[in-house]
């Protein structure tokens, strides 16, 4: 058993205490280091290193284009946050600022100095980012995929450190599943978390990307698409005819459960229902969803 950690929604806020203004006028050298081992710096942000775990791919043109306007205006307001490494620093977060300071052709921006473990640095960054709600939903996946990869965490334990419900972060989780061309799309805005969730229920991932182009050519909303992955799953195979009244409630059961379900009949009276899951921790939302109905 992994022994769980306490929360990190006091991660970023425990990196810098006090007022960190834009008031300092120099730096504070390494004498001036506080218990913790924070310093307070102006360093030149184009010779950070960027941190190798930040979870964030996608930077927008326009809004950092708008945050340099900001920091030509009235400066860098918060510190970025770095460590020690080497001869240099590198970034634990703050990536957005530092570009946007390098646009603004800002020679220093102020920086807070403190010893950050390499494992603390996935989580700092995430952390920063999912409070400022930075990260695109693809990004968000891939980064709690990550942490779960590398902490050993269930995505209970995730949901606690990143004080997220467990059926978010499930939820999020879920998007790694579609093809990637939908996840291009789902990280670029051309469809929504919501759009997303709905072309899960769509049976192959050829149908979920045909769907996917509709979405964006057509504008449909969440619930056409709802409806039009109903429609597709409720249409017959060549096999075999289905009573339309099991494919109803098939249907009902798939928007219901977000997985795909299906209702085999033997004899009259008789059959069975089919519920699928793709990994344990699906297995374990599905549980929590049916005790939750009691």
């Amino acid at each position: 058993m992994v022994k769980k950690k306490k929360g990190l929604g006091k991660g970023l806020g425990a990196l810098i205490s006090g007022n960190s203004g834009g008031g300092i006028a120099h730096a504070l050298d390494a004498e001036s280091a506080d218990e913790g081992g924070q310093r307070l710096l102006f360093l030149d942000p184009r010779a950070l290193k960027p941190n190798p775990k930040q979870p964030r791919m996608h930077f927008s043109e326009e809004g950092l284009e708008e945050l340099s306007q900001s920091i030509r205006r009235d400066g860098v307001q918060e510190p970025v946050i770095v460590r020690k490494a080497g001869d240099t620093y590198e970034l634990v977060s703050g990536e957005r600022r530092v570009r946007a300071s390098v646009m603004a052709d800002l020679e220093t921006i102020p920086a807070v100095c403190r010893e950050v473990s390499d494992a603390d640095m996935l989580k700092l960054g995430l952390i920063e980012n999912i409070q400022r709600e930075d990260l695109n939903p693809i990004e968000l996946a891939h980064a709690y995929k990550q942490l779960i990869e590398e902490f050993r965490w269930t995505q209970e334990e995730l949901a606690d450190q990143v004080g997220k419900k467990r059926v978010t972060v499930t939820n999020t989780l879920r998007l790694l599943n579609l093809p990637d061309v939908v996840q291009e799309r789902v990280a670029d805005g051309s469809i929504t978390m919501g759009h997303a969730r709905a072309l899960l229920a769509v049976e192959s991932p050829q149908k979920q990307i045909a769907a996917c182009r509709k979405i964006v050519s057509q504008g449909l909303s969440v619930r056409q698409v709802e409806k039009m992955a109903s429609q597709d799953s409720a249409t017959p195979t060549p096999k075999a005819s289905k009573d339309p009244n099991l494919t109803v409630i098939e249907d009902e059961l798939r928007r219901k459960l977000g997985t795909k379900v299906a209702l085999k009949t033997s004899g009259d009276t008789k059959g069975k229902i089919e519920i699928e899951y793709f990994d344990l921790d699906e297995l374990d939302r599905l549980l929590n969803l049916f005790r939750s109905m009691r």
